[in-house]
């Protein structure tokens, strides 16, 4: 008996401990171990920083090592990292500047690096005592001078020590600091007397709009706050008439200087040593305006003096950004009150970054998934015009095209998102609904600036499909049925609730219509831009697989919200275009592409795009599915297929099968080269998108396809950071950041990565980790439904975990356990799949809880109230 007494506690200190383990928000005590360095490349190491975050520590001296230049971008040996906190967004380059972008008003950068023109950007300076005098920027550092490089979570840190002192800098985006980054800087005297000395902080004004492209004109600087902060207004023009101003501010009582004009600091001088940096004093005569389209010489920086004792430091802070000028002291007075701003950002991303464990052995996929959700999250921007954020694709269409596009790819961005920061997916659904006209219902393909569509390509007729499926997936998932009586505007004028604009979406959706029953492509055609010129193609029939699943899904969001007639249309809509998709099933074991009037396009070779949709949408029957993952195993992923393939794949499955393969009997012409030669059809190369609907559908396969979950891992794993970084270390492409596309395992140059129409930025895509984030929570079995979740793990570990700021669920050999944080009130049906077999019992916050068990299902209610996270736990007993 004495031996019962003593258990009886125990069990209830375990199960209570279980229960707050399940509520337990993602970094609070339930932190996955993330310290590996596999898959670091030749460039540096993975390390985990003092905040227990991921972070790249850059090694290599890039001037030197040949692999460090990179093709993508004319053999330069750029190597960017991205940094931000919702409303700043910055590039922090190898070398050690740091680009501010913003979207606000213009596309544009703010300080634009043109070192040809004494345009720096900026996040670096100069220190000076007596003889001493050298930069922090990695090209102009002294010899002898060691420097180091780290790319963390909301930040760049670098350290320069050179002779008696060591500079340790950081600049990063503070959450919540609005939009400007913060550079710290801290000087440490390492000799053995009291050293004198001043630091010269650095930050250009270079405003570069993007989308035109062009030079912003500037007007003349203006020194406040006895010199503490400069200002300078960008130009009213046609284009923007209410302009945002540049400014940068010391964040301490006093500087000894100040200078606005690069021609006077740099003078005889040069970049490694300035004439004002040597003489010791800052000209503080303003810099002239700057016409734009001109490169002008407009620089906000200081000086600040300081006098160390031997093994003393000392730190001083700034901060740039652009608001408009009215905002300005308001936001320097509020960077000046929160000296521990790093220190918090730094708490907050370890406290909101997911807690993801999949079976044993592999910490560095714990790494990369976190990394994943700070690069979505780091890249919001926010739009005046909208009143919006908006999570653009990044990359080379961002920040060298300079739109925001295609309409699709934000939609796409946040569908992880409504698990981890719904608000952001709230504001991209309205953000984009709001590009909509009435009149035509045709949304555009891109945006630019100020809220004036982009005619970069002509129209796609998939995009209709991309909101109304994010809207279900956001609704079912977080019980916001608000959101459809929010009012929204038409682009060409007018208002509606949000409801309306979706139902306007399918009927445009429906207006393309074709006559084989797939959708007319004209324009840009479907997904794959260009496919209306490179293969003909007048109708198609990915984008009848795509709606097979999504209105059914649209469908059950419309009995969410109660319009059953609209449910039934969708409902109507969603058999036909399953019986179109099954009818193109074609005789070499897969479905077709579309149509070239009456020829179909698909029966010679295998496209990769449909083919994911159509199983998602159950179009193969069981026999058709085996068939179509064979095949797509042996054509596009490369396994077992013939020596002159070079397969298999070394990171994802290809698009296109490889030209010189024996079983390819149809061949695009024209086919595109600029995601790499081989290709037998358009558009050809591994896009990162496309894998992740393919990941998601072979673990769609279970039970039909034999080990289609270890398939589905496996695909998973190869569209990894780390299988780039491991097949190709000596590219930079793929290390911590990546395109959207990367050439096929059959092309000559399978390590490059992009569409090859651009050579001045690679990396950072967001199509990446959207697409890892969302396939890890689909692999893990998370499915809402109009009355709650589905919970059917689809891993091939009987173990795991997985947290999410708003979502979690922890599989156990015996137990599950969970949590969901949803934003209305609501008794959600919880269907989960048994953990084990024999007798289990539930509790839900703590205490226990009724359910029903319909074989190997748990079914019960959990009741959940907006923003309180709701934790449920299964268990033995």
């Amino acid at each position: 008996m004495s031996v019962r007494r003593r258990s009886l506690p125990a069990l209830a200190l375990a199960s209570a401990l279980a229960t707050l383990a399940a509520l337990m928000p993602p970094g609070a005590g339930a932190r996955v171990p993330v310290d590996s360095a596999s898959g670091s490349g030749a460039f540096g190491r993975w390390a985990v920083d003092g905040h227990g975050l991921p972070a790249y520590r850059y090694r290599v001296d890039q001037h030197r090592a040949d692999f460090a230049r990179q093709p993508e971008i004319g053999d330069r040996t750029d190597a960017f990292h991205q940094i931000g906190n919702g409303r700043a967004l910055a590039t922090a380059s190898n070398d050690g500047e740091a680009q501010l972008w913003s979207q606000d008003r213009r596309y544009q950068w703010v300080n634009r690096y043109d070192p040809e023109n004494d345009q720096l950007a900026g996040g670096f300076g100069w220190l000076k005592s007596g003889p001493t005098t050298f930069s922090t920027l990695y090209p102009d550092r002294p010899s002898g001078a060691k420097t180091s490089r780290v790319f963390g979570m909301g930040y760049v840190k670098r350290s320069t020590s050179y002779r008696h002192f060591r500079v340790s800098e950081r600049v990063f985006a503070p959450l919540g600091g609005g939009p400007l980054l913060v550079h710290e800087v801290t000087i440490t005297n390492h000799s053995r007397r009291r050293r004198h000395g001043s630091w010269f902080e650095y930050w250009g004004a270079n405003p570069y709009d993007q989308g035109l492209p062009g030079q912003i004109g500037l007007g003349r600087p203006r020194s406040q706050e006895g010199g503490r902060l400069l200002v300078v207004d960008q130009e009213a023009s046609a284009t923007d008439s209410k302009p945002l101003s540049i400014f940068a501010a010391a964040l301490v009582r006093r500087v000894a200087g100040q200078v606005t004009d690069a021609e006077a600091f740099f003078g005889e001088g040069d970049h490694a040593r300035p004439e004002a940096v040597r003489q010791g004093r800052l000209d503080p005569r303003s810099a002239a305006p700057v016409p734009a389209g001109q490169v002008g010489s407009t620089m906000l920086s200081f000086q600040d003096r300081w006098s160390l004792a031997p093994g003393a430091s000392r730190t001083f802070r700034y901060a740039f950004g652009i608001a408009h000028r009215g905002r300005v002291k308001g936001l320097v007075r509020k960077t000046r009150r929160h000296p521990r701003s790093f220190a918090s950002t730094a708490r907050n991303w370890a406290g909101w970054v997911p807690q993801i464990r999949l079976g044993s052995g592999r910490t560095w996929l714990s790494r990369e998934l976190q990394w994943a959700a700070y690069s979505l999250r780091s890249g919001e921007t926010y739009e005046e015009c909208r009143g919006h954020r908006i999570l653009s694709q990044g990359g080379y269409y961002q920040y060298e095209m300079g739109f925001q596009g295609a309409f699709r790819d934000p939609l796409q961005h946040v569908l992880p998102m409504i698990y981890a920061e719904p608000s952001i997916a709230r504001d991209v659904l309205l953000y984009s609904a709001s590009e909509q006209p009435r009149s035509s219902g045709q949304f555009p393909y891109a945006m630019s600036a100020l809220c004036h569509p982009n005619d970069a390509l002509p129209d796609a007729n998939d995009m209709d499909l991309w909101l109304l499926w994010t809207a279900a997936e956001y609704a079912l998932a977080t019980r916001d049925t608000a959101i459809f009586r929010r009012s929204v505007p038409f682009a060409d004028g007018g208002r509606a609730n949000l409801w309306t604009h979706l139902k306007r979406a399918f009927e445009h959706q429906e207006s393309l219509l074709g006559p084989h029953g797939g959708y007319l492509t004209p324009g840009a055609g479907d997904w794959s831009d260009f496919s209306t010129a490179f293969l003909q193609m007048t109708e198609s029939t990915l984008v009848s697989a795509q709606l097979a699943y999504v209105y059914p899904r649209v469908a059950e969001l419309a009995a969410l919200v109660g319009d059953s007639s609209f449910a039934a249309q969708l409902r109507k809509a969603g058999r036909r275009n399953l019986a179109v998709t099954r009818d193109e099933w074609t005789g070499g074991g897969w479905f077709s592409r579309g149509y070239s009037g009456d020829d179909q396009i698909g029966h010679g070779a295998i496209f990769g795009e449909p083919q994911p949709w159509a199983l998602l949408a159950s179009a193969a029957s069981d026999p058709q599915a085996r068939q179509l993952v064979a095949n797509v195993r042996r054509y596009l992923t490369g396994v077992g297929a013939p020596p002159q393939v070079k397969g298999p794949a070394r990171i994802g499955s290809g698009q296109s099968p490889a030209s010189n393969d024996p079983g390819v009997t149809e061949r695009s012409s024209p086919v595109s080269v600029s995601t790499g030669d081989n290709n037998a059809v358009f558009v050809g190369g591994s896009w990162y998108a496309v894998n992740g609907w393919l990941t998601w559908a072979l673990a769609r396969q279970d039970g039909i396809v034999p080990k289609a979950r270890r398939l589905a891992f496996d695909e998973l794993l190869r569209n990894t950071l780390h299988a780039h970084a491991t097949a190709y270390p000596r590219h930079w492409g793929g290390i911590i950041s990546v395109d959207d596309v990367c050439r096929s395992h059959n092309s000559t140059d399978p390590e490059r990565c992009g569409i090859g129409l651009n050579k001045q930025y690679m990396g950072q895509n967001m199509h990446q980790p959207a697409w890892l984030l969302w396939d890890v929570l689909k692999l893990a079995g998370v499915e809402a439904t109009p009355a709650g979740y589905r919970l059917d793990p689809l891993l091939p570990m009987r173990r795991f975990t997985l947290r999410m700021p708003r979502f979690g669920l922890i599989w156990g050999r015996r137990s599950a356990r969970g949590y969901v944080t949803a934003l209305a009130t609501d008794r959600l049906k919880m269907n989960v799949r048994a953990p084990s077999r024999g007798r289990l019992r539930l509790r839900v916050n703590g205490k226990r809880w009724p359910s029903s068990r319909r074989g190997d299902r748990i079914i019960f209610r959990l009741p959940v109230k907006p923003g309180v996270k709701a934790g449920w736990s299964i268990r033995p007993g």
